[in-house]
């Protein structure tokens, strides 16, 4: 609501300037004609100049920033919002002062175009619309520049938190030691399935060394350590934990946001003889698909809320697309946009 407020201000301050500038240049043509009818004219003629400037290129300003793909090439979409708007505002000074002075003096168009003071007036106008724009521009432009510099430090501030929290929740003594209780149990009873767990369990912790610099990663690779995690959760947990994975899809997501969905679901969820946790992955177009069913836990596991805030934040960062979580009374859903590489 402030920043509303402020814009608000904001656009109020810069047409009254480029109406003050607008008024002022119209009589340093027309002359301080000291007529009252050739002064309420000349202020009239500046007004109109003015606004239909200021309102048509602050619409055009707006239009094309609210995309929000300045972001990540701001020069480009500087130098085409100035192209927009100087192409605008010669359309608009030609209009308005052809229909000015077909009405006010009485002129016919063709005489106006072929004279040589018509288009004295446009060039000056012209020259005059475009520096004023520019200067309100550029102070814009420092501004959104900040903002993007703002926006990268919280990302990399949320990145190193994710690093933490991946080397403290992923990596950490309490899957060791759950893992390792399972070894025990099976090491005697089956060296094959050993070998096989060791093989899984060295994955894991390859993978989430692997990936703790990478901005993103194939989904694939992430499918495949989701698999290995599930696997090893599944000897511990037995028939009481049952998952399905049915993904085709060769675009991206962020490392490790695959895994913290299942721990999440794992944590804040009862396993049991009496209750089984079933965990879906699957994919649409858009969106890596984690679902649950739920048999919930009343304890709290803020790691894991900090781990999906984290990945929320990181993919603000690299997508418009939201991450989507949806719980309804017997379901819980974390929907992870799925990304392009782009080169």
């Amino acid at each position: 609501m402030k920043e509303s407020a402020f814009d608000l201000r904001k656009q109020i301050l810069n047409i009254g300037v480029i109406l003050s500038i607008s008024i002022f240049i119209t009589f340093i043509f027309a002359g301080f004609n000291t007529d009252m009818i050739s002064i309420a004219l000349n202020i009239v003629y500046g007004v109109i100049i003015g606004l239909s400037i200021a309102i048509g290129s602050s619409a055009i300003s707006k239009k094309m920033f609210s995309k929000g793909d300045w972001k990540y090439n701001p020069i480009k979409k500087y130098i085409s919002v100035i192209a927009a708007i100087t192409t605008y505002i010669i359309v608009d000074i030609i209009i308005v002062n052809i229909v000015w002075f077909t009405i006010t003096q009485e002129i016919s168009v063709v005489d106006l175009l072929k004279s040589n003071m018509f288009t004295w007036i446009i060039l000056t106008e012209l020259f005059i619309g475009i520096v004023i724009y520019l200067i309100m521009l550029s102070a814009s432009f420092t501004k959104r520049l900040h903002e993007i510099h703002i926006e990268s430090e919280k990302a990399l501030a949320e990145v190193n938190k994710y690093k933490y929290a991946t080397l403290k929740n992923q990596v950490n003594p309490h899957f060791l030691f759950n893992s390792l209780n399972v070894l025990s149990g099976i090491i005697y009873k089956d060296v094959d399935k050993a070998d096989e767990f060791i093989g899984k369990l060295a994955n894991i912790y390859r993978y989430v060394l692997d990936v703790q610099d990478e901005e993103v990663v194939n989904i694939d690779r992430e499918i495949g350590f989701a698999e290995d995690y599930l696997a090893l959760q599944s000897l511990r947990f037995g028939e009481n934990l049952k998952y399905k994975i049915n993904v085709k899809s060769d675009k991206f997501i962020i490392p490790m946001a695959l895994q913290i969905a299942i721990e999440k679901a794992l944590k804040h969820n009862e396993i049991s003889d009496d209750k089984t946790l079933s965990i879906e992955i699957s994919n649409d177009d858009r969106y890596l698909i984690i679902s649950n069913n739920l048999n919930p836990k009343f304890q709290k596991t803020e790691s894991h809320e900090l781990g999906l805030k984290n990945i929320i934040a990181r993919y603000q960062h690299l997508s418009d697309v939201e991450v989507k979580i949806i719980k309804t009374d017997n379901k819980f859903e974390v929907r992870l946009p799925l990304l392009n590489l782009i080169a």
